[in-house]
C-alpha cells in the first residue's frame, strides 16, 4: 500500500510572495516571449480539456507536432510541473511534444474546483483514470499510435501502473524520482542517521532521533514527522543538490508565464488541502512487477525524497523488454533541473530512438 508519500512540494508558495508577483510581470512579459514557438508546424497551447467529467488544465508545446508526444505526470500529490517546467523544459521541445498536466483540482484547476464534490472524487485510482484519458486524447489529437509517458515523484506511482496496464499505447516509461516498494521511508531515515552522524550534525541527529520509531510501525506516519525528514533530506543534499531547501524551486513559478497572480496564490492550500484528502483515500496495494515497454529510470543518486537506493531495487526486480537505469551523480530530486544538460542529452540519445 501507498501509505507514506514522497512530500515533495508541499506548503511551497507564501502569501507574502505572491504580493510581490506585480513587480515580477515584465520578466514573465521576456520569459513568454522568449519560449515563444514559430516553427511552422509547431504547437504552443494552454487549454482546458474535460476528463472523466472534470475539466483540467493541459499545456501542450513542441517545435514540431510530428515528433513524439511526451506526457508529463507531476508529483506532490498536487503539486504542478507547469509552472516551473520555463525553467527546463525548452530544449526538450525541439525533440518532443510535450504535454504538462494540472492533476484533478490541482494548480489552475484550483479556482473552478467545488470542494465539497470534489472530496469524494480524490482518490488515486481516479488519477489513474483520468490519466488514461489524457493519455487517448493525445494519441487521437496528433494521430500517434503511441506516446511517451513520464512520471515524477508521486506521478511516478501513476504512471507506473499506467505502465503496466496500457503497454499497447505507450512507446516507453520513463520514471523520475520513482516511488517504489519495500519501506523507502526507513531508508530515507537511516541514511539521514548516517549523513547526520558522518558531518556531526548535534542539530541534525537530536531532531532525527526524537522521530523514533520511524515511520510509524503501526498506521500512517504523522505529516510533521515527514516533514521533518524531508527538511533534513534537502539539508543534505537530498532534495536539490548542493542547496539546503527548496526556496528556489518553490519560487520558480512565479515568472510562469502560464499561471496568473491567483493561481500562484492558490498553490500551497490547493497542494495541502488535495494531499490530505487523496492520501486518506488510500493508495495502490502492489507495485507492478512485469512490463511489455522499455522501462526507462532517471535518478539523482542523492535523492532522499524518493530515494535512489529503493528506486534501483525495485528496477533490478522488474522484468520488461529492455529496462536501463539513467543515474545523474550530482542530483537529488530534481534531476532535470539540477542536471538539465544530461538530462536532455540522455533524452535525446536513450529515450527518444525508443520511438522509431
Amino acid at each position: 500500500m501507498i501509505r507514506i508519500f514522497p512530500i515533495v512540494f508541499l506548503l511551497s508558495i507564501s502569501t507574502a510572495f505572491a504580493q510581490v508577483l506585480d513587480e515580477m510581470s515584465p520578466a514573465k512579459d521576456l520569459i513568454q516571449e522568449l519560449r515563444r514557438i514559430h516553427t511552422p508546424k509547431g504547437i504552443e497551447t494552454l487549454e482546458q480539456i474535460n476528463l472523466n467529467g472534470s475539466q483540467q488544465w493541459i499545456s501542450i508545446r513542441g517545435k514540431d507536432r510530428n515528433n513524439p508526444v511526451l506526457l508529463f505526470l507531476h508529483g506532490g500529490p498536487a503539486s504542478p510541473t507547469m509552472p516551473t517546467a520555463w525553467a527546463f523544459q525548452g530544449p526538450w521541445e525541439d525533440y518532443f511534444t510535450v504535454v504538462q498536466w494540472d492533476q484533478r483540482a490541482a494548480g489552475k484547476n484550483w479556482l473552478n474546483t467545488d470542494t465539497t464534490s470534489v472530496a469524494a472524487e480524490l482518490h488515486f485510482r481516479t488519477l489513474i483514470q483520468d490519466a488514461y484519458q489524457l493519455v487517448e486524447h493525445l494519441r487521437l489529437r496528433f494521430g500517434q499510435e503511441k506516446i511517451f509517458l513520464m512520471g515524477y515523484s508521486y506521478g511516478a506511482g501513476i504512471g507506473i501502473r499506467m505502465a503496466a496496464r496500457i503497454p499497447e499505447k505507450l512507446h516507453a516509461y520513463i520514471g523520475i524520482g520513482q516511488m517504489a516498494p519495500g519501506n523507502p521511508e526507513a531508508v530515507i531515515y537511516q541514511t539521514l542517521l548516517r549523513l547526520a552522524q558522518d558531518a556531526q550534525n548535534a542539530e541534525a541527529l537530536e531532531e532525527l532521533k526524537s522521530l523514533a520509531p520511524y515511520p510509524n510501525p503501526i498506521g500512517q506516519t504523522p505529516v510533521g514527522k515527514l516533514l521533518a525528514v524531508r527538511k533534513w533530506s534537502r539539508k543534505f543534499n537530498g532534495g536539490w543538490y548542493g542547496k539546503s531547501d527548496f526556496e528556489l524551486l518553490f519560487a520558480l513559478p512565479s515568472l510562469s508565464p502560464e499561471y496568473t497572480i491567483e493561481d500562484i496564490d492558490n498553490l500551497a492550500k490547493s497542494t495541502s488541502w488535495i494531499s490530505r484528502r487523496i492520501l486518506s483515500n488510500g493508495g495502490a496495494p502492489d507495485f507492478p512487477q512485469s512490463f511489455d515497454i522499455p522501462m526507462i529510470l532517471m535518478m539523482g543518486r542523492h535523492d532522499l525524497h524518493t530515494p535512489y537506493e529503493s528506486a534501483i531495487k525495485y528496477w533490478e526486480s522488474i522484468s520488461a523488454p529492455y529496462k536501463q537505469v539513467i543515474t545523474f551523480d550530482f542530483s537529488g530530486h530534481v534531476p532535470f533541473l539540477e542536471e538539465p544538460g544530461k538530462f536532455l542529452v540522455e533524452l535525446v540519445n536513450k529515450v527518444k530512438p525508443l520511438a522509431d
